[in-house]
């Protein structure tokens, strides 16, 4: 099956995943510095949970991309499987 047929590319996919967790980090980084300045720890606490968010993001993201490309894939598969009433 070519990659033109199924519409998946790992380029997307890795395009795709980065920037879910960009946007994570985009968000988080003023929240890290506006906690930074009341305490370190809190800073901290954010920053780790920022990081906890980025792993959740990419994970998503491309969990959802191939989960779709493979439902994709299964019907284009059964699309084309003979039925039991073809063998005559």
């Amino acid at each position: 099956m070519s990659n033109k047929a199924s519409g998946f590319s790992f380029i997307k996919l890795a395009l795709a995943s980065l920037s879910a967790g960009m946007a994570v980090l985009v968000v988080s980084l003023p929240l890290i510095w506006l906690g930074s300045k009341v305490t370190p720890w809190l800073g901290l606490i954010i920053g780790l949970a920022a990081i906890v968010g980025i792993v959740a993001a990419v994970g998503f993201v491309s969990n959802r991309m191939v989960e779709r490309a493979a439902a994709h894939i299964r019907e284009e598969r059964d699309a084309s499987a003979p039925g039991p009433l073809d063998n005559r």
